[in-house]
C-alpha cells in the first residue's frame, strides 16, 4: 500500500500560557477559535485556512525556528495572508516588532515577527499578480 499525505491537517504549537496565547493570535492575526475554549484549558484550537492549529500548553516551549546553511533565521511556520502591506502596517501600529518586508522575485512579499512564547513566525502574502507593487513602491 502506498502512503501519500495530501495535506497538513494540525499543527501544535507549544505555549506557556494558552489564554494569553489565544488572544494575541485572535487579536493580532484575526484567527478564529475551531472549538469551544474555556480559560483553564490546556489547549485552545484555532483554523487557519483547514489547517487546525492547536495552542498547547507546555512546560518547555521548544524554539520553533533554525538557522540555514547562510546564517539566516528561518521560521518553521509560515502564514499566507491577504493584503500584506496593511497586516505589516497593523503589526507595527500594534507595537509588535517585524522583520524588514522582504520582496521575491515571482515569491512575493514576506515578513517575520516573534510570538509572546518567543517562536519566529513569518507572514508570506501570496504569489504576486503582474501588477503588484514592487520593493521600489512598497513601503519597509
Amino acid at each position: 500500500m502506498a502512503i501519500t499525505p495530501h495535506r497538513v491537517a494540525v499543527i501544535q504549537w507549544p505555549v506557556k500560557d494558552v489564554e494569553k496565547s489565544l488572544k494575541w493570535y485572535q487579536e493580532l492575526l484575526g484567527v478564529q477559535l475551531s472549538f469551544p475554549y474555556t480559560p483553564g484549558d490546556p489547549a485552545a484550537w484555532l483554523c487557519i485556512g483547514d489547517v487546525g492549529f492547536g495552542l498547547v500548553q507546555a512546560e518547555d516551549i521548544p524554539r520553533l525556528q533554525f538557522t540555514d546553511s547562510q546564517g539566516k533565521l528561518q521560521p518553521i511556520v509560515q502564514l499566507q495572508v491577504d493584503e500584506i502591506q496593511e497586516v505589516y502596517r497593523h503589526l507595527q501600529n500594534s507595537g509588535v516588532t517585524v522583520s524588514e518586508m522582504r520582496y521575491i522575485e515571482d515569491g512575493g512579499y514576506s515578513f517575520s515577527f516573534t510570538d509572546p512564547d518567543g517562536n519566529h513566525v513569518s507572514l508570506w502574502g501570496g504569489w504576486p499578480s503582474p501588477d503588484e507593487e514592487r520593493p521600489e513602491q512598497a513601503m519597509s
